[in-house]
């Protein structure tokens, strides 16, 4: 999952475990969403969804639909 993170960069705002500049990856998994919804909100987010993060993640149109898919399956893969 790394390389497609880091080509993505994912990882200069989200960590898997801790919070940053964006939630933390387990943070999104918590929230349920479908992988649909996460492939829609990689490419088009809804900083609404998060307001107490002062920095709104950017629009993701460049992350590939497959892409998109792949980090979803991840993100869906850490909720407990």
């Amino acid at each position: 999952m790394q390389p497609i993170l880091l080509k993505n960069t994912c990882l200069s705002c989200h960590n898997a475990t801790k919070r940053q500049v964006g939630p933390a990856y387990v943070d999104v998994a918590k929230r349920k969403y479908s992988v649909a919804e996460l492939i829609q909100l990689i490419r088009s987010p809804k900083p609404e969804h998060w307001p107490d993060y002062s920095t709104p993640m950017p629009p993701m149109p460049q992350v590939t639909k497959e892409d998109a898919r792949k980090i979803a399956l991840w993100i869906k893969s850490l909720a407990k």
